[in-house]
């Protein structure tokens, strides 16, 4: 295959069929098509472009969707139909979320299509999902809960339970920690990766856990487990332990609702959870502002 640069023809490389020539040349110039594209060309063509901009799950997230979209790979994108998107997302063998982050992928490919001139029209609002019906309603520790897991320190996953309650990290922050990330001095956590960008936030230390962090900070690690996988592994074997029945999730909102209780504002209990805040601008921390999150998580 060879490409006119600078008005000359230079050979890009050598391909055994035409269409994975094309679909190379696509994704390397996102070059207007004439020919046959198809959804797979697509997708490494978005990929290759997207993926550098976002984290490692995220890719991971939308490889997962792309490959529960396996009906599409072989069709030629502009001549997918509305009952083929439906029929791909139908087939998704889980629930209401996977069929909606399917939906969400082919969203951005629309958009890409469409900006390369590949397709006139975005069909993904169309496709319909499940009603979502809830698996599992999350809840809270109660306070009897946290009394039982101080007192079971010697349990091990414990105390990295409580580390995720008093500071509201969500499971791949607390992987992602290095002990330089926490300042033990001033009292914060430096998140500086996150699945968003409300995500990227200095949490205070409350001072139950302060000289748990201090010892895994002088030890050289503070999360346990390298991986989701492991971590929930270990999270398991913790609850049987100590007999209770939480997800890693429901520590942030034991925090929230701790937080609540203790007349926490809106603005400070999002602060701390990562979440968007509207009119705050982001990775903005003034010493006024870490002082009132510590004195805010020091009433929990």
């Amino acid at each position: 295959m060879k490409k006119s640069i600078d008005g000359r023809q230079k050979a890009l490389g050598y391909f055994e069929t035409y269409q994975a020539a094309f679909e190379y040349l696509v994704t390397i110039n996102h070059c207007t098509p004439t020919h046959r594209v198809t959804f797979s060309a697509i997708y490494q063509a978005w990929s290759r472009r997207h993926f550098p901009d976002i984290s490692t799950s995220s890719r991971a997230a939308y490889d997962i969707s792309y490959r529960h979209l396996e009906s599409l790979h072989a069709m030629s994108f502009d001549a997918i139909a509305y009952p083929d998107l439906q029929a791909a997302v139908d087939a998704v063998p889980a629930g209401y979320c996977t069929r909606k982050k399917c939906r969400v992928l082919l969203s951005q490919l629309y958009k890409y299509a469409i900006k390369n001139d590949i397709v006139a029209h975005d069909l993904s609002p169309f496709v319909e999902l499940p009603k979502h019906v809830a698996v599992y309603k999350k809840k809270p520790f109660s306070s009897r809960q946290i009394g039982k897991l101080w007192r079971s320190l010697d349990v091990p996953g414990v105390a990295d339970a409580l580390i995720l309650i008093y500071t509201g990290m969500r499971i791949g922050e607390y992987i992602a920690l290095r002990p330089a990330d926490i300042n033990v001095r001033q009292r914060y956590i430096n998140i500086k990766h996150s699945k968003t960008e409300a995500g990227v936030r200095k949490i205070p230390i409350s001072r139950r856990i302060l000289d748990m962090l201090a010892e895994k900070k002088t030890s050289g690690t503070i999360c346990p487990c390298p991986t989701y996988d492991s971590f929930r592994r270990l999270w398991d074997k913790t609850m049987t332990a100590v007999s209770m029945h939480h997800t890693p999730h429901e520590c942030r909102h034991t925090l929230a609702t701790l937080l609540d209780k203790a007349d926490a504002n809106e603005t400070t209990i999002r602060m701390i959870l990562g979440h968007a805040r509207p009119g705050i601008t982001k990775g903005v921390y003034t010493h006024k502002t870490l002082a009132d999150l510590k004195k805010a998580i020091d009433r929990v």
